[in-house]
């Protein structure tokens, strides 16, 4: 499959974070995005799901069970082997930038200068949930959140495969969607558990 895209417009939409809203017509649950630019040696992956996916909850954390899951997703993510594979001529370069909703502002509610000590803070996190202010773009009654990582690549040859490995690291993904643009080819191709390989035809 080709099309006309330019990877330098797939570089910047991947570099800027786009939502996953903006590639999908709904925020579904169990659903992930795996978006792959190659320039040259140089290949950028981002990675977009559901918080719900990876922790079981969208919601600010209400606790330490939910505090600690949001931390270990933290961790996991940081890791790119947590989440995708590529060829061994590939090798990571740089950190990893792991974005999770809810995760910067309870760090902060740690070291808050308000007077609270953290347990009333979180419980002031409590009450904001339940009076319903929690985010709601989709009008829904639910709360959406997406959590999104990025990791960079140095290919001596162009990717020739790519395998999600996110599906053995967390239980509630069901399917990654690969968009995928080279120089001369693009792929877009609905990975599972089942079949988390593909191959790179063109890159």
């Amino acid at each position: 499959m080709t099309n006309r895209t330019t990877v330098g417009a797939m570089a910047l939409m991947v570099g800027l974070g786009v939502d996953a809203a903006e590639t999908h017509d709904t925020h579904e649950h169990g659903h992930a995005v795996l978006k792959l630019a190659q320039e040259g040696t140089e290949v950028v992956v981002h990675f977009e799901s559901p918080l719900e996916s990876i922790v079981g909850f969208e919601h600010a954390p209400a606790n330490d069970a939910h505090r600690a899951a949001l931390e270990e997703a933290m961790e996991l993510l940081a890791v790119s082997e947590n989440i995708l594979r590529l060829p061994a001529g590939c090798r990571s370069t740089g950190e990893p930038v792991v974005d999770i909703p809810h995760v910067a502002d309870d760090r902060d509610d740690d070291h808050d200068g308000t007077g609270k000590d953290a347990g009333a803070v979180h419980a002031d996190h409590e009450a904001t949930a339940e009076a319903g202010d929690d985010h709601d773009p989709h009008g829904d009654g639910e709360v959406h959140a997406d959590l999104e990582a990025t990791f960079r690549y140095h290919c001596e040859s162009g990717p020739e495969w790519l395998e999600a490995t996110a599906f053995a690291t967390f239980d509630g993904l069901e399917e990654v969607e690969l968009q995928a643009v080279g120089p001369d080819a693009a792929v877009v191709e609905t990975l599972t558990a089942a079949s988390p390989r593909t191959v790179l035809t063109g890159f």
